[in-house]
């Protein structure tokens, strides 16, 4: 029974709007969610500080999969090549005071993906994309335009990684 309403609350989010977010990365540089800049992009939003060690496990995955291009790839190589934006957001209550400890923890190659969302109304995200249970990892798959094409949540598995590279195909 939970995971059919787990299954519901997930489609329930397909076809809205993403919220608007502002913040920095780590790398100082100023962004806004949902990007528009013609391309989809992965967000992976950590709303409590007890997601946080999951997200984790998400991160090297979801970057690999659609980030990271292998050094000498061939052009007819079978494997995917994805053009997204990949935004990491730590959305935790009090980010600010342990950012300089995350950012010190954290590979330098990925700061331009984590955004520091410091402004913003933590509460009215999550209300805003039906998130029942903080203490979880969010990760959205968002056209171009905005709106929101699949999501998964919860522990890692390389099945909920396949399932947003299906959705990617919906747009």
């Amino acid at each position: 029974m939970s995971i059919v309403l787990s299954t519901l609350a997930i489609n329930a989010q397909k076809g809205e709007t993403f919220p608007s977010i502002d913040g920095k990365y780590l790398n100082d540089k100023t962004a806004s969610l949902p990007i528009k800049n013609g391309k989809q992009t992965i967000v992976a939003i950590a709303f409590h500080r007890g997601a946080e060690e999951e997200l984790k496990k998400w991160l090297n995955p979801l970057y690999f999969t659609f980030v990271k291009k292998p050094k000498g790839a061939q052009k007819m190589d079978v494997s995917e090549a994805y053009d997204v934006n990949f935004v990491f957001v730590p959305m935790i209550s009090g980010f600010k005071k342990i950012s300089d400890e995350f950012k010190a923890g954290t590979d330098k190659e990925f700061w331009p993906y984590i955004l520091d969302t410091e402004k913003t109304d933590i509460k009215a995200v999550q209300k805003q994309l039906g998130i029942k249970d903080n203490k979880i990892p969010h990760v959205f798959v968002i056209d171009k335009n905005g709106k929101i094409l699949g999501t998964q949540s919860g522990d890692y598995s390389e099945a909920k990684v396949d399932a947003l590279e299906e959705a990617m195909s919906g747009d």
